[in-house]
């Protein structure tokens, strides 16, 4: 195995929680994963041989393949998936295929010795590394390709006959997790006199409610709503009454209980260095961590999380750290979370974020998508980084409804976000929705829309609201556990240190094929107090 393949198998294996090693020659395996196909040394009830080139395993079978370039969209039962790299489709007659491009065939079966081949016909590791590495262009936002390549093994091992053990990414009493944060742009519309904030804001509120109204993409009371807040102005600036931007009060209130995280600007009037290298002063902010210390507190005393809404975080690691710092000397803990500002994010921020002393980030999706930027909703760790884990972010309420992003209806977004949420219920994973701090507010009023996702999400009491950095704690938790495993026998056992905290534990999932397509499952609360034995 190719050793960058080998680093991509480890976090592969973090993903899709079961036991695994780098095979041994003349030691006898149940299934053996292959992704140069040189398996001659080798002995295993299966062998999956993954790969867009010829191998040995093809000349032996007699089987013709055509390799195309991706990327290129593979049907599997009922879903569609996209190979971003090579892809190897099959002349194999009438046989049995699973996977297909179009009238092709991308896999085939067939026997070597006393054991069985599938053979599949793209990189397996080489497509994770460019999710993990890459990611997928936003038109590929609601496919999660890692889930379904996960899924697809699953499936081949099932139809194959081969029991396996696995954590699933599921905390226990629940089928996912959910975080609900906000990045905090604007506080306070006081801040903003005779400034381009203030001017949107007006024209905003008044003539394009009006015309919103008119063309029915706004309700009558929402403008009014917009109208009243207008008027309003003039005694806010003369603080007669309440500042309508108020994002801690306005969560709070709304999210009931929920603990959620706020992405907070530690400096203002910083507009920062672009990808491009250029500098837009649209993107500097007008409040700063140190303006709004006693705010903070009392939103850390309900329960929310502080994390940092870096600038310059994702290019420069001593600006990371002055960021990080801002926040450090109100919260008292060593570290923080990190969201960048407008989603900034380049090759080497993962490693710069890490030498900053971030103890996650969450920047991974889309400004003008809802889905899965890395394929998967899973917590994982980014590449060329010792641990640095990242959350990824599912959806946003300003690439759903702003006219420059998707534009879209109530309607159509809500079918949008029910659909991550139907994903997260199949898979597990995390739901990461980001609010923004003013669009509880006039003149966004995207408030109802959030409380009917928030009521979608909690449908039967199956999510775990959490915040950000207990979501990514649980997964560290879940990558903690180790296998050990007799290859004669069968006995696995699952050992990890007891989850930190108030987290919760996590599940086994044993499955013990029983014919095609059919298993028999169970599940048990592992919490890690104790090993966990299992025989297969």
């Amino acid at each position: 195995m190719d050793p960058a393949d080998l680093q991509t198998a480890e976090e592969f294996f973090e993903l899709f929680k079961t036991p695994w090693e780098r095979a041994v020659p003349k030691r006898k395996y149940r299934v053996v994963l292959s992704t140069n196909g040189c398996i001659e040394n080798l002995e295993a009830d299966l062998f999956l041989v993954y790969g867009s080139g010829e191998t040995a395993v093809d000349r032996a079978a007699g089987i013709r393949l055509d390799q195309r370039q991706g990327p290129v969209d593979l049907a599997w039962e009922e879903s569609t998936f996209p190979v971003y790299g090579r892809l190897a489709a099959f002349d194999a007659g009438t046989a049995a295929h699973t996977l297909r491009s179009g009238q092709e065939a991308v896999d085939y079966r067939d026997r070597v010795g006393t054991g069985r081949v599938w053979r599949i016909g793209y990189d397996l590791f080489e497509e994770i590394r460019h999710l993990l590495t890459n990611g997928q262009p936003s038109r590929q936002a609601p496919t999660p390709t890692i889930e379904l390549h996960i899924a697809l093994l699953r499936h081949v091992l099932l139809e194959s006959g081969v029991p396996f053990v696995e954590i699933p990414p599921r905390p226990d009493g629940y089928d996912f997790i959910c975080c609900l944060t906000h990045d905090v742009d604007f506080f306070g519309i006081r801040r903003h006199k005779f400034d381009r904030t203030l001017a949107g804001f007006v024209g905003r509120a008044s003539l394009k409610t009006l015309a919103d109204l008119v063309r029915g993409r706004r309700p009558l009371g929402q403008a009014a709503r917009n109208w009243v807040a207008l008027l309003s102005l003039p005694l806010v600036f003369l603080k007669l009454v309440p500042d309508f931007w108020r994002p801690f009060d306005d969560y709070a209130r709304v999210e009931e209980g929920s603990r959620s995280t706020f992405f907070l600007v530690p400096f203002k009037g910083l507009p920062g260095i672009a990808p491009d290298g250029t500098v837009d002063s649209a993107r500097a902010v007008s409040y700063e961590m140190s303006e709004i210390r006693e705010e903070m507190t009392q939103a850390a005393g309900r329960g929310s999380e502080l994390a940092v809404h870096g600038i310059d975080a994702w290019r420069d690691s001593d600006a990371g750290r002055a960021e990080m710092k801002q926040l450090t000397s109100i919260t008292g803990r060593e570290t923080a979370g990190v969201r960048m500002h407008w989603l900034y994010f380049a090759a080497d921020s993962p490693r710069r974020l890490e030498a900053a002393g971030f103890d996650y980030d969450s920047t991974w999706g889309y400004n003008d998508g809802v889905g899965y930027r890395a394929g998967t909703s899973q917590v994982f760790r980014l590449p060329e980084t010792a641990g640095l884990m990242e959350l990824p972010l599912s959806i946003m309420d300003s690439a759903l409804f702003y006219r420059s992003r998707m534009n879209r209806s109530q309607a159509d977004a809500r079918r949008d976000c029910d659909q991550v949420v139907a994903n997260a219920r199949r898979f597990g994973g995390t739901v990461v929705i980001n609010w923004h701090d003013r669009s509880m507010a006039p003149e966004r009023l995207w408030d109802r829309f959030y409380r009917e996702l928030i009521a979608e999400v909690g449908k039967g009491d199956r999510a775990w609201f959490t915040t950000a950095r207990e979501a990514v704690d649980w997964f560290r938790w879940r990558r903690a556990i180790r296998f050990t495993w007799e290859t004669t026998s069968g006995v696995v056992t699952a050992v990890a240190p007891a989850p930190p905290g108030k987290i919760p534990a996590g599940r086994m999932r044993i499955c013990r094929p029983t014919g095609t397509s059919a298993a028999a499952l169970e599940e048990h609360r592992f919490g890690g107090q104790e090993p966990m034995t299992v025989e297969l």
